[in-house]
């Protein structure tokens, strides 16, 4: 049998990665998998076993289109305390990871030649997501506190004089992937107005909320903060519990959910067993493993910025994140990360260029090392062989 005219995948846009980006290393700096270090995987099994023993006829019928109403209560009440949002369960989706929310998002929103704003370097995932469907994304300008209100005005005013209205603007406000941002509360308000004066909605992306070190408080969720239905809100336990796991949610208007309902069969939803074992988990054991992963990341990330003093030189700068998994780097100018990838790769280590979180591939003289999987003696272990391999290539 011959497939190949019978596919679609033709018709879909490749989308350009680094040589060595999909290996296997010793050294995984590129992936913010979840820290395997600071997981109890016995309370797990046990919190597993109990709802199983509790509640397991549940999982004969389909599951609820929204997902787990238990959870669906854990969550409200954890945004309500936590990050300023009030909304009741009937209002929260879940879904497969935050990628699927994004994912159900996009399917609704974009069609080919769609204008959307992202920052000036934004989450790979997305951008695959949204090049995959031929939109028009362009990078906002961006600072130590996120994208510039002046830049986001400009740029809107721009197209609303060709009369073209983006279909939304996508931010992640907390511990920004790739950069590590979070944007203060005086510009959270900046953006907020900008958007509802231009018609434009937010899809403001939260992953990373649970994964304070130290620093100030947060500062409150930019969907608690409007009161205009300009925001929808994404977050997710994938990092928190188990990337394997895969459980995320959405807290949406009515009308975005009524438009999810409609398009119920082009959704992938979480497993009925993985969001009862998330609750029971969260519900016994949430505090106490946010405080277990908390110092274990700390462990990492300083074991990270130790590691980059001690090799890397001046000509070189990375931000001190206070929370969120990753370090952010940037390179001399004229440096090349992208090209340089498969050689560290070869060396057992492994990153991700600047270039994969922009739309057009450039400014890699940037990229991100996360630091939740390995050890913090491997960490040292793996950027001693980066710096050296960037030094070889006189990138350093």
């Amino acid at each position: 049998m011959n497939y190949e005219s019978k596919l679609t995948t033709h018709n879909i846009p490749t989308v350009s990665r680094p040589d060595g980006i999909s290996e296997k290393t010793k050294y995984t700096f590129s992936i913010t998998y979840t820290d395997q270090h600071s997981m109890d995987y016995e309370k797990f099994a046990e919190t597993t076993r109990d709802i199983i023993s509790r509640e397991g006829n549940i999982l004969a019928p389909y599951p609820d289109p929204q997902g787990d109403l238990n959870l669906r209560n854990l969550i409200s009440e954890r945004l309500s305390s936590l990050r300023g949002i009030n909304v009741d369960a009937d209002s929260i989706v879940i879904t497969s990871g935050a990628g699927g929310a994004i994912s159900n998002l996009i399917n609704i929103f974009i069609e080919p030649n769609d204008t959307v704003l992202v920052e000036e370097f934004s989450y790979s995932g997305t951008l695959g997501m949204l090049l995959t469907k031929r939109a028009n994304i362009i990078h906002i300008d961006s600072d130590k506190d996120g994208i510039l209100p002046d830049s986001l005005e400009e740029n809107l005013a721009t197209l609303k004089s060709k009369n073209i209205i983006p279909k939304f603007m996508y931010l992640i406000s907390v511990f920004q992937n790739p950069t590590g941002i979070t944007i203060p509360l005086e510009r959270r308000k900046a953006i907020i107005k900008i958007a509802q004066k231009y018609n434009v909605p937010i899809i403001e992306n939260e992953s990373y909320a649970d994964f304070r070190i130290d620093g100030d408080p947060l500062p409150p969720a930019m969907y608690g903060m409007d009161d205009t239905d300009s925001v929808m809100y994404v977050s997710a336990y994938t990092k928190f519990l188990g990337c394997g796991l895969r459980i995320g949610y959405m807290v949406v208007p009515d009308v975005i959910k009524e438009q999810l309902g409609k398009n119920r069969m082009n959704t992938t939803m979480p497993s009925q067993l993985a969001t009862m074992s998330v609750f029971n988990f969260l519900d016994k054991y949430g505090y106490e493993h946010g405080l277990e992963l908390e110092e274990s990341i700390m462990r990492k990330r300083d074991a990270m910025l130790s590691a980059l003093k001690e090799n890397f030189p001046d000509t070189c700068e990375w931000n001190q994140p206070k929370g969120g998994l990753m370090i952010w780097l940037k390179l001399p100018e004229g440096a090349n990360s992208w090209d340089i990838l498969r050689n560290a790769v070869d060396r057992g280590v492994k990153y991700n260029p600047g270039g994969v979180y922009r739309a057009d591939r450039e400014k890699n003289n940037y990229l991100r090392l996360t630091y939740s999987y390995n050890t913090p003696n491997e960490i040292h272990e793996g950027i001693k062989i980066l710096a050296d391999v960037f030094d070889k290539e006189k990138l350093i």
